[in-house]
């Protein structure tokens, strides 16, 4: 009984504080309005979920204290760009070394901008944060083209291409749900 009446007025306060992160982000920058997220098919709707949910609380927590969602965007885009380095290990010969150099150069540039924007005493969230997932998206198409360049490299007489290429577009959704 008391656990319960805990979790609905944690609940309460939960809903009062993001519909006040809203509020005032709608009250400071009336020109920037809160994005709409539009969900995916029912397949993936738990990851739709969690992903709406973090740009959510991502919009919220950078109206109330900017660095802290510069340093959450920072965090996540540099689990993504470890994961991208992961599926990298399918490359083969010279690709995979160059990859994770260019990794390694994507990860001190996503360092370089968060450092930028933290220096500054109201950082612009949004544009750093759209900046930082840029250079992650970045690092997802080189991904992809490099998969399917070894894909198609092995698909001239052998039918494994088609099963590489799947990996590719697996690597998409995996990278677009970070």
């Amino acid at each position: 009984m008391v656990i319960s009446m805990t979790n609905k007025l944690l609940g309460i306060v939960i809903a009062l504080a993001l519909t006040s992160g809203i509020a005032a982000h709608a009250a400071q920058a009336p020109q920037r309005p809160l994005s709409p997220i539009a969900l995916p098919a029912a397949s993936s709707l738990p990851t739709a979920i969690q992903t709406a949910a973090s740009r959510l609380s991502e919009t919220a927590t950078s109206t109330i204290d900017p660095a802290a969602a510069i340093r959450g965007a920072y965090q996540r885009d540099r689990v993504a760009l470890a994961h991208l380095r992961q599926q990298a290990s399918q490359l083969k010969g010279s690709a995979h070394p160059a990859f994770n150099q260019f990794i390694s150069d994507e990860e001190a540039a996503l360092l370089a901008i968060e450092r930028a924007a933290l220096t500054t005493s109201r950082p612009a969230s949004s544009s750093t944060i759209a900046a930082m997932d840029k250079l992650v998206a970045a690092a997802q198409a080189e991904l992809d083209r490099q998969l399917s360049q070894s894909g198609s490299t092995k698909s001239n007489g052998s039918p494994q291409g088609g099963s590489s290429q799947g990996n590719s577009q697996s690597g998409k959704s995996q990278g677009a749900n970070n």
